[in-house]
Parts: structure tokens; C-alpha cells; sequence
């Protein structure tokens, strides 16, 4: 992991325990930590096989939504196995279905943004510059007449040294 993320990640989770820990206490701080941990897992664990139940009682199922549901729910697995506080929370989130809902439409809100943005760019780009043969005009590519006057007029004595 980059020094840049680290360091981040670290102070912040530091912080968010010292935080917890103060207000609860670090004995119970821990304790919190480790069962968010274990019903963490095992929510994400339930709610995998949920969306795969959903997905078999109707096949009729937008695929898409299944694939971002199975998607958030693993990222809310491995934010939940790293350590820290703000990560177990952010995990928890990703894992319950209210808020992997607004995550999700809010992931595939900007990806769509983002798609439209790569579409109006390359339309720019194509009708700012005109193309021959699949290629942008360019007076160092040979012409096909050019290769076929070469063709036409080639010896094979030229290859000879």
C-alpha cells in the first residue's frame, strides 16, 4: 500500500478508536470491534446467499443490480477484515441493504456520468479530426498509390547487396 494511503488510514483509525475507546472504554471498544467483525461476516455471508435466492426465485432479476448488490457486499467483507473503526463502519454500510442501495445508485449515477463523458470526448475528438483508411490524416503515411507504384516498379536486384 502507498505511503500516501497508509499514513491516512492509520491516523484516522487511530483516532476513531482512541474516540470509541474514550467513550466507551478500550476494553469495550474491542469488544465492539470484534463482534462487528464476527456479525459482520455473517451478515454479508446471509445477504450473499439472499441476493443469489433472489436471483434463482426470479429469473426476471435486472442482473446488473444482482452483480452491484454481490459487488458491495464482498467490498463490505474486506472493509469489515481490515482493522479499524471507520473501515468496520464503512463495511457494515456496504453490507446492509438500505444503504447498499443509495451506494449503489449513487456508484452507478456517476459510472454512468463518466460513460457519457468518455462518449462526448471521443465524438469530439473524431469530428474535430478527419480520418483516412481508419487513421488520423497524418503526411507520413504512405498512400495505397504510392505502395502500389512502389510494387508495381519493384526489382528484385534492388534487395540484392
Amino acid at each position: 500500500m502507498p505511503l500516501a494511503i497508509l499514513l491516512p488510514y492509520i491516523l484516522v483509525e487511530l483516532l476513531a478508536f482512541y474516540l470509541l475507546a474514550s467513550w466507551l472504554g478500550v476494553g469495550w471498544a474491542i469488544l465492539v470491534l470484534i463482534i462487528a467483525f464476527f456479525g459482520g461476516l455473517a451478515l454479508a455471508a446471509y445477504e450473499m446467499r439472499s441476493i443469489g435466492r433472489a436471483m434463482r426465485t426470479n429469473p426476471n432479476m435486472n442482473a446488473g443490480r444482482a452483480a452491484g448488490n454481490y459487488g458491495l457486499v464482498g467490498t463490505g467483507a474486506l472493509l469489515l477484515a481490515l482493522p479499524g473503526v471507520v473501515t468496520t463502519f464503512l463495511g457494515l454500510l456496504f453490507i446492509l441493504p438500505p444503504t447498499r442501495s443509495l451506494i449503489r445508485r449513487f456508484l452507478a449515477r456517476k459510472f454512468r456520468e463518466k460513460l457519457e463523458m468518455v462518449g462526448m470526448r471521443s465524438y469530439h475528438i473524431t469530428e474535430t479530426r478527419k480520418f483516412t483508411y481508419g487513421r488520423f490524416d497524418d503526411p507520413n503515411v504512405v498512400d495505397e498509390e504510392e505502395i502500389k507504384k512502389w510494387r508495381d516498379n519493384l526489382d528484385p536486384k534492388d534487395f540484392q547487396g
